[in-house]
């Protein structure tokens, strides 16, 4: 069994209970499995996801809409330069583990 690292949230109970009963409504198994599910999609760049998170920078205001517009720029340009270079995922980890190797920690 692979190692598994504990985060923790800190919520409003109401909140809490209102994440727990969504969570059950939509199928999930565990709060767990929703967390997993929103951390891999967010390390993935799925689109969808980075643009919910673009909304809710612009709407919390956390970037201005100037550095929001940026980052979407910056993320389209590189999965343009991707699908151009046709890189599949293992020869992208391939790369960033050869610069790893070059310049380690």
């Amino acid at each position: 069994m692979r190692e598994l690292i504990k985060a923790t949230v800190f919520l409003d109970p109401k909140l809490h209970e209102d994440l727990k009963i969504r969570i059950y409504y939509d199928g999930f198994k565990s709060q767990s499995e929703f967390i997993r599910a929103c951390v891999v999609s967010y390390l993935s760049g799925d689109t969808k996801f980075m643009e919910f998170l673009d909304a809710y920078r612009q709407n919390e205001k956390l970037q201005s809409k100037a550095q929001i517009r940026k980052s979407a720029a910056l993320r389209r340009s590189g999965e343009e330069l991707i699908e151009k270079m046709g890189l599949s995922d293992d020869e992208i980890e391939n790369i960033f583990d050869l610069l790893e190797e070059e310049k380690p920690d």
